[in-house]
């Protein structure tokens, strides 16, 4: 009885071992994954263009929006980085995350990493616009809870 318990507790401690063995490597993935994508350049690019846009209306002036833009993400950067591992280990396998950044190490990969700032870039000017905004905000007053 005291050989099949010992057997049990060191198959219990080995498949833990082997699961966080995995777990790092996960995470490893996700971590190498985020580098790849430039995330924190893109979300200060992203930022970059927001402040921007704001700037362009005319209703405040910043006097250096790049500093401004690494400044905010310096604010948040940890913690969204922390949630974002959390979000790909919980969303990704291992196999997954290893095929994706190795789709992101291709030329295709690259190019569609440097031109997602211009796609938020445009997707902030679309929503800005006059024309939209009046749309927008009509619709935002349907749904404000009263």
């Amino acid at each position: 009885m005291k050989k099949i318990i010992s057997i049990i507790a060191l198959l219990i401690v080995a498949t833990t071992g082997i699961t966080k063995a995995q777990d790092a490597a996960l995470v490893a993935e996700v971590k190498k994954c985020i580098e790849l994508q430039n995330m924190r350049g893109n979300l200060v690019e992203s930022t970059k263009s927001q402040y921007e846009a704001v700037a362009k209306t005319g209703q405040v002036a910043f006097d250096d929006v790049n500093a401004l833009s690494n400044e905010m993400v310096d604010v948040i950067w940890e913690k969204l980085n922390e949630k974002v591992i959390a979000f790909y280990c919980e969303n990704y396998t291992l196999d997954e995350m290893k095929a994706l950044n190795a789709f992101i190490e291709t030329p295709v990969g690259q190019k569609n990493i440097k031109l997602a700032p211009q796609l938020n870039a445009l997707s902030i000017q679309v929503q800005q616009d006059p024309t939209n905004a009046v749309f927008m905000q009509t619709i935002m007053a349907k749904h404000i809870k009263r």
